[in-house]
């Protein structure tokens, strides 16, 4: 694709700050009629330039975000727990690891109490010998 010209990343930035924009309100910042955004907009999505509309949570009540460090108990391992994981709605990733820790898990709840609640509940499991809370205070980058 040849390189973006203004409007191109004028049209950009509208969608990264509401994804939702219509094509309409979209040529009327741009000052373009409907018709000539629609074809760039497809231009820019056929070019892998756009690879997704989404949706981006807003600040009102963020949700408490936490890595858990879990060491497996002698002769367990990843297998024996993460079923145990998978089923729990607010483990968000897990991430396998070699060291003195063998699983990272980012978790997400509404409220302290129900950090320690998940926490305590997965220290309970059978194959897992410790875990250690790591609050997440700000996402200072994240570009997934």
């Amino acid at each position: 694709m040849k390189n973006l010209d203004a409007i191109d990343r004028q049209l950009i930035a509208l969608l990264q700050d509401n994804a939702r924009m219509s094509t309409v309100a979209l040529a009327k910042a741009v000052g373009l009629g409907r018709s000539t955004v629609q074809e760039r907009l497809q231009r820019l999505e056929n070019a892998g330039v756009i690879a997704q509309y989404t949706v981006r949570l807003g600040s009102a009540g963020d949700p408490l975000q936490a890595w858990l460090m879990l060491r497996y108990a002698d002769g367990f391992s990843c297998d024996d727990v993460m079923p145990l994981l998978v089923a729990m709605p607010q483990v968000r990733l897990c991430h396998s690891v070699a060291g003195e820790l063998d699983l990272l898990v980012l978790v997400q709840v509404d409220s302290p109490g129900e950090l320690a609640d998940l926490r305590e509940r997965i220290i309970g499991f059978k194959g897992v010998d410790d875990v250690t809370t790591v609050p997440v205070l700000r996402t200072t980058l994240d570009r997934r």
